[in-house]
């Protein structure tokens, strides 16, 4: 077996060296109309990484990557105002017989963050993998929240690129009464 970050023979998904350059990131954020969205590394350098969410191998993928970062957040996150805190994905869908947006909402779970599955959910069928922003402004994701909210939330993705669909989803969320605190992805697709 080859590791998929590198090449290199390993009997993992991701070798040793991988697994120790992706755990020494630098959290970041970025403003999306207001609302701080934090990220992990930037698309390029996981681009291979995030594309297998595509293909069977894509959950353990997805699995080994929150290990090296959401999983390592969670452990240092606590908001000593909030008692509950909300982990809701974007689009939960199953696709390719898992959904990675959900991967990365469990990965977040700790003594206060609680994944909410299945609770957010995109109406409309569209892709916006390679379309301008023309293209997703032209073609809303149309969110619909499925679930009561009993504590505010953290938006959950895998890549922000525009920050349209976190915006969208933050507009439903509130709409429906909910606090939005923060978002946080795994890539920003502005690097």
């Amino acid at each position: 077996m080859r590791c998929l970050g590198c090449g290199r023979f390993c009997l993992r998904l991701l070798c040793a060296t991988c697994q120790n350059i992706l755990s020494s990131y630098t959290l970041k954020s970025r403003l999306v109309d207001g609302l701080e969205v934090f990220y992990f590394y930037a698309y390029s350098e996981i681009s291979a990484l995030l594309t297998t969410k595509h293909k069977l191998c894509g959950s353990g993928v997805f699995k080994a990557l929150c290990q090296l970062s959401i999983s390592r957040f969670a452990q240092s996150f606590y908001l000593p105002s909030e008692p509950l805190i909300h982990a809701i994905a974007l689009d939960d869908n199953v696709k390719s017989g898992y959904s990675h947006s959900a991967i990365i909402a469990k990965a977040l779970k700790n003594a206060q963050i609680s994944p909410l599955p299945n609770a957010l959910k995109a109406m409309s069928e569209v892709k916006y993998a390679g379309k301008s922003l023309e293209y997703r402004q032209k073609n809303p994701r149309n969110f619909k929240l499925l679930k009561p909210l009993k504590a505010p939330v953290i938006l959950v993705d895998d890549i922000i690129t525009t920050g349209l669909s976190m915006k969208e989803a933050r507009t439903c969320v509130e709409n429906a009464g909910g606090e939005v605190l923060f978002g946080i992805v795994l890539a920003d697709a502005r690097e």
